[in-house]
């Protein structure tokens, strides 16, 4: 009897696939059970919780420091918010006193009191809570293994080019994955800002997670996986159990022919983004983390287009100072100089949820500019710790979501009440940093000409300025196919944006997904744009598209493609123009399109 393939599908968090062994993560949680002490007993037991908690404390600071010497200070912060649980005065001292009045061990004392912090995080509806308990239940976890002297389990256990396969990782453990040892990631549970989410996009190791019954799914093939590979892609959220011969073929197919396409562009990630008749394109690109400007350097960017931000706050679980901030700018910008950084305020809202945050339409509600004025104190804490870093001098600042002039307006002032600050306290800052704007909402283009004259520079969100200009969740699946770039209404706002900009004097940028889409790169730069910001690896596609194409056809080809009616009807237009224009360059969108077929 022929065996059929099993396909789990999740939340794609970490895009490439991989091919491997299924490595079963089970993560042992120490055992303890209630037992009465005596009076001579209770100065033992306190002293045992508290040198499990000094313990743990070493054991946390030794891993933040691997992870920030790795990755960054930012990242480093996912530890420190476990070290600060750690240390919570009210948690110890409750500990210490149930063992004292109760007379009970300290693994129980500890347990029963962390039931009152674990009981209300176990019942949130929002991820940002959820994953508050998953940073509790790691350190109590590793508590409870130094008061009992029982060992951690590693990782590293794993066999290289495994699978790895988990009910859930804990922060400190998706810290710990190697991308060397690990070739993608399956969790049952987690979302987009999980810490393996976080953790595997900056390792840049394929990750699905959110997998609904996947532990269960693998316990009723466990006596037949290990005999066979399985499938892992990243880029399309699916993990594929005893794929079939003729799947396994066709992916590792496209494994060698993505890593001969990668080792091809590889040669072109030095080399400059201009086309063949001499118009200069900034190829830049999109982080969320330090150690994505490394990557992105490494395959070739000239700068960050999109520094998000929000995920600095994401993975502290809460504020992170002025200070810190400022740290982690200067960072950025130290590492990518000569290059220009772009810092984006916050924009949180949308599909990026905090504490307190409850909407029942969040993408067009109070998210971004709008929350950030409803938060000075958040707000202006950013744009100084930018300003400092702003001394680095390649520092630019770019605020999201700006829907009408008053906003902008309104950041400026607040902005000047930030250099009044600064000045004050004799701080150095850049006085003269630029200020530019995310064009994401259809209010914001049609007033390009009037924006134009108030700020340095535009930037085109152009997933948001889709969403918003078609009136299409781009995440709900009944609606999706409605969600198109190509969409005539959206390239006409593309273009009255660029046309505004350049009459102003300003450059204008675009960091969207239509940014690293190969017919959009086409229409993009003929319709004029000056920069253009992707994933990392991206970058050496986007350099092989525009060292391969003429301005002066492309923009006739854009022009043409204005004038078309559907999206289906531009895409096949600039299909057949590269045809007949730049047939090598048709030749590398069919091998292209033909590795994202499944």
């Amino acid at each position: 009897m022929t065996k059929k393939e099993l396909i789990l599908r999740g939340i794609p968090v970490s895009p490439g696939f991989a091919i491997g062994k299924i490595f079963i993560y089970k993560r042992f949680i120490p055992s303890y059970r209630e037992r009465e002490i005596s009076d001579n007993e209770i100065k033992t037991e306190v002293s045992r919780f508290k040198k499990a908690i000094h313990e743990t404390e070493q054991e946390l600071k030794v891993l933040q420091n691997e992870i920030r010497q790795e990755m960054g200070t930012d990242l480093a912060e996912l530890i420190s918010l476990q070290i600060s649980l750690l240390n919570d005065q009210e948690l110890i001292d409750g500990t210490i006193k149930f063992i004292e009045t109760k007379k009970r061990n300290a693994e129980f004392a500890y347990s029963e009191v962390l039931k009152k912090y674990l009981i209300p995080l176990n019942d949130a509806k929002t991820p940002f809570f959820k994953e508050r308990l998953a940073d509790i239940i790691d350190v109590s976890t590793r508590v409870m293994r130094n008061i009992s002297g029982e060992p951690l389990p590693s990782i590293h256990e794993i066999q290289p080019g495994s699978i790895l396969v988990c009910h859930d990782l804990l922060p400190s453990e998706a810290a710990l994955l190697d991308r060397e040892r690990i070739a993608g990631v399956a969790t049952e549970v987690g979302g987009k800002t999980s810490h393996t989410a976080i953790m595997t996009k900056g390792k840049e190791i394929p990750a699905v997670v959110g997998i609904e019954h996947l532990m269960k799914s693998v316990a009723q093939l466990a006596s037949r996986i290990p005999a066979s590979d399985v499938i892992l892609d990243g880029s399309r959220g699916l993990l594929i159990i005893e794929p079939t011969e003729k799947r396994v073929s066709f992916y590792k197919k496209e494994l060698e022919s993505i890593q001969k396409q990668r080792s091809y562009l590889a040669t072109l990630k030095e080399s400059e983004s201009s086309t063949l008749d001499g118009k200069y394109i900034d190829i830049s690109a999109n982080i969320e983390f330090v150690a994505e400007t490394l990557t992105a350097l490494e395959h070739g960017a000239r700068g960050v287009g999109l520094f998000r931000t929000e995920y600095l706050y994401l993975a502290k679980r809460g504020p992170v100072s002025e200070d810190e901030q400022t740290l982690i700018y200067s960072d950025v910008a130290d590492k990518m100089k000569p290059y220009p950084v772009i810092i984006r305020t916050f924009d949180f809202g949308g599909d990026k949820l905090i504490p307190g945050y409850f909407e029942s339409n969040p993408f067009l509600g109070w998210r971004a500019i709008r929350l950030c004025f409803d938060n000075i104190e958040l707000f202006l804490n950013q744009i100084k710790a930018i300003l400092r870093a702003g001394t680095k001098g390649n520092v630019k600042l770019m605020l999201p979501m700006v829907s009408s002039i008053e906003e902008l307006r309104k950041a400026k002032s607040i902005i000047e009440q930030a250099k009044n600050e600064l000045k004050s306290k004799n701080i150095p800052f850049d006085p003269n940093l630029d200020v530019g704007i995310m064009v994401e909402t259809p209010a914001c283009a049609l007033l390009a000409e009037q924006f134009a004259q108030e700020c340095n520079f535009f930037s085109i969100g152009s997933n948001d300025l889709t969403q918003y200009t078609l009136a299409v969740d781009r995440d709900n699946d009944r609606v999706a196919k409605l969600y198109d770039h190509l969409h005539p209404a959206v390239l006409k706002l593309i273009k009255l944006t660029i046309d505004a900009a350049h009459k102003n004097g300003i450059w204008v940028g675009l960091c969207g997904e239509f940014a690293s889409d190969p017919l959009g790169i086409i229409l993009l730069v003929g319709l004029g744009i000056d920069e253009l910001s992707m994933v990392p690896f991206a970058i050496p596609m986007a350099k092989k598209i525009i060292r391969s194409i003429d301005f002066t056809v492309v923009k006739e080809i854009a022009q043409q493609a204005l004038n078309l009616a559907t999206p289906k009807e531009i895409n096949d237009f600039i299909q057949d123009s590269m045809k007949t224009k730049f047939p090598d360059l048709a030749k590398f969108f069919a091998t292209m399109q033909k590795q994202n077929q499944t």
